[in-house]
């Protein structure tokens, strides 16, 4: 069988192909160790003065974690957060922080973990064609891999939106939020991957790459999810997601949320998508979104990626324990997710808001685990991660 994950230095560059197009690059644990492995090969060898990271097949960089793969092993009986969560994210920190240039090309389909995987390098591209997007809530699960911690640095409370409302991004919306730096049309990606493969080593410098990147790129439009800002703002900011969905309720039908009608909106859909955005969250995991809100909120509080990252795998560790998540994972092997937009839900339990107990939620996230992800910055021996 082909390894899921090809790492071969062409000239002076590291590069990192994830080669599983069927699964549309779903990350499975065989991959984070193919890649940590050759990340950690190239930090010292003087040969590789960058790294290139993308994923072959025409729908996406990467679909996210293979969830497929976390409920075979949970029927095993393997302790999921402490191995594929915790590997995971040790993997995206040592991309974040990597030692050398790192490029990511994000194409296609790129959600949850492959968003993650890409997007806290320091030269971040997308096509004109990505579509991006946190889906976790609508199969009962919470943003992760960082995600909070760069939601959390959205403008006002467009990140709240984007991680309860699982929201699709454009290029445009990408670029605008953050979440990347460039636009690459996808009819030159392959020029642009040609000329990093072909660089010498001077031109490898992290100000040469930029300015060779930013020669292959286009200029970003106006983001359609900014353009919603105002009622985003005004709806979102509220503490719980009860008083979300009465703001929305009420700004759909006409009234004053944080000084704002729908009628003086910049947005002219205003009441339209506000309506939408409310039914939406109904259809949603309430244990999710309500974990979800809260873990987003801490990302604010002068974290860094290290610190997010702790929390996320706790919360993430204390999901696997949760019914919906398997509820949510299960409907989503049997490619039935799209039942959501149908009128069906899944057995959300709690089904109701106002059941979901935030006190378990709290002590989750504040609860520092034995298989850490970073074990000896909490103090922690490494031989017990």
């Amino acid at each position: 069988m082909p390894s899921p994950v090809s790492a071969v230095v062409v000239g002076h560059v590291g590069h990192l192909s994830l080669t599983r197009p069927e699964a549309i690059n779903a990350i499975d644990l065989e991959m984070m160790h193919a890649l940590t492995e050759a990340l950690d090969a190239w930090a010292e060898d003087p040969a590789v003065s960058a790294v290139l990271l993308d994923g072959v097949g025409d729908f996406g960089f990467c679909a996210g974690g293979d969830f497929r793969e976390i409920l075979a092993r949970a029927a095993e009986g393997m302790t999921i957060g402490a191995v594929f969560f915790r590997d995971e994210y040790r993997l995206i920190a040592k991309l974040a922080e990597y030692p050398k240039p790192v490029v990511s090309i994000m194409h296609g389909m790129t959600m949850g973990g492959g968003i993650s995987l890409a997007g806290h390098v320091p030269t971040r591209v997308v096509t004109d064609r990505v579509k991006l997007g946190q889906p976790e809530t609508g199969y009962g699960f919470v943003p992760d891999g960082g995600a909070t911690w760069r939601l959390a640095r959205t403008p006002g409370e467009v990140g709240t939106y984007l991680a309860l409302n699982s929201v699709d991004l454009t290029a445009d919306d990408a670029i605008a939020l953050g979440f990347a730096d460039v636009v690459v049309p996808a009819e030159r990606v392959g020029e642009l991957t040609a000329a990093l493969l072909e660089a010498d080593a001077p031109g490898l410098t992290p100000a040469a790459i930029d300015g060779l990147v930013r020669g292959f790129a286009v200029d970003a439009s106006t983001s359609p999810v900014l353009a919603r800002q105002d009622w985003i703002d005004a709806c979102y900011s509220a503490e719980t997601v009860e008083a979300i969905l009465e703001r929305l309720w009420a700004f759909a039908n006409g009234d004053e949320v944080g000084g704002l009608r729908a009628a003086d909106s910049a947005d002219p859909d205003a009441a339209a998508n506000a309506a939408s955005a409310a039914d939406t969250l109904l259809q949603l995991s309430p244990t999710a979104l309500v974990a979800t809100l809260r873990s987003v909120r801490a990302g604010r509080d002068g974290e860094e990626l290290r610190d997010a990252l702790e929390r996320e795998l706790r919360l993430a560790r204390w999901f696997t324990t949760q019914p919906d998540l398997f509820t949510g994972v299960q409907a989503l092997v049997a490619q039935n997710t799209e039942t959501l937009h149908q009128g069906s839900v899944p057995d959300w339990k709690p089904a109701d808001l106002a059941d979901v107990d935030l006190t378990d939620i709290v002590a989750a996230m504040e609860t520092p685990l034995r298989h850490s992800v970073f074990p000896r910055g909490l103090g922690i021996p490494e031989e017990e991660s």
